[in-house]
């Protein structure tokens, strides 16, 4: 019998679109002979059911069902897609958590963590996992511009300290450019990192791993056309190479294998995960871990996985197979 299938997306974020982007091409990937997805979007209070025909039923939110042509649908598993609230951060695990659904990610705690910059960078420093200085802002008031310069430099990076899609993040160059740049990223978290600027070769690893089988991803090396890896760099044609496999030597990319699939440890991630790093002055310096990256067909897992010559349809089968079997 096929198993139902929710493929949440959306969410209550800036990556409200890529999200879409990411189950659309999930839906159209996911073996049919063997599971049914109905794409499930939030947005807000409103959770719903669209289908392909473009009607559409709400979700009862009590038991996470849906009724569908007078038959009530209950789900085998929850696929997210959600990038950024309440899908990365922990808040719909919990919520599936009480309701007992298998869901294909990382768990509340793990996900909270890695949500947050601030707190994964150190907690993962504690393991000996370098990442560039930083210093945590807590709103304009917070913010000292001596005390910036003094402790991270400049050049430097503003971004939101929770979120993603490179949304709200600005590379300053001068002290005085500051208070725009934090005020910027608050549009998008209360709580703002600014980190040392790192001059260096950006590089990318995904890792999968289930009771069956470990995959770690070829290193993928980010060359972008902007200043940096911004939203116009990540998701307009042309403006970023990513170039598979990096073009780094043998030993870097082992390096940032064995430290990727490391830290998927050290989290208990679950799932499909990407782990970015800066490689500069013979260090591998982390930047973040995505727990629920892009998945549309331009993303960079789906990439990895395609120089692989691994197939999407198996790779999602196993991601769900392996959900359903952990609860």
């Amino acid at each position: 019998m096929k198993k139902n299938i929710a493929v949440i997306t959306g969410g209550n974020s800036s990556e409200y679109i890529i999200s879409v982007q990411s189950a659309q091409q999930i839906i159209d990937h996911i073996d049919r002979s063997k599971f049914v997805p109905y794409r499930i979007e939030i947005k807000g209070n409103s959770w719903f059911w669209l289908d392909e025909d473009g009607s559409s039923s709400e979700i009862d939110k009590n038991d996470f069902t849906l009724k569908v042509r007078g038959e009530l649908i209950h789900f085998d598993c929850a696929l997210i897609m959600i990038h950024g609230t309440p899908g990365e951060d922990g808040k719909l695990q919990g919520y599936l958590d009480t309701l007992s659904v298998p869901y294909t990610s990382s768990d509340v705690l793990t996900s909270s963590l890695t949500f947050n910059k601030h707190v994964t960078k150190h907690y993962l420093g504690s393991f000996g996992v370098a990442s560039a200085k930083s210093l945590l802002i807590k709103g304009l008031a917070d913010m000292d511009g001596g005390e910036v310069v003094e402790r991270v430099g400049l050049p430097c990076f503003v971004k939101p300290n929770e979120g993603g899609s490179s949304f709200g993040i600005t590379k300053v160059k001068t002290i005085e450019q500051l208070e725009l740049a934090v005020a910027d990223a608050l549009k998008e978290d209360d709580q703002v990192l600014v980190e040392e600027y790192l001059d260096g070769t950006e590089i990318t690893c995904g890792v999968f791993k289930t009771k069956w089988n470990e995959y770690v991803f070829p290193v993928t090396e980010i060359v972008s056309k902007t200043e940096f890896f911004d939203y116009e760099a990540k998701y307009t044609d042309g403006m970023a190479d990513e170039i598979i496999p990096a073009r780094i030597p043998v030993s870097l990319e082992q390096e940032c294998k064995t430290l990727s699939s490391k830290i998927y440890d050290i989290l208990n991630c679950r799932g499909i995960v990407r782990v970015d790093y800066i490689h500069t002055n013979n260090n591998l310096n982390l930047l973040e871990v995505n727990t629920i990256p892009g998945m549309s067909r331009n993303s960079i897992i789906p990439r990895q996985i395609r120089a692989m010559q691994l197939s999407l349809s198996r790779l999602l089968t196993e991601l769900i197979e392996n959900s359903i079997v952990s609860e």
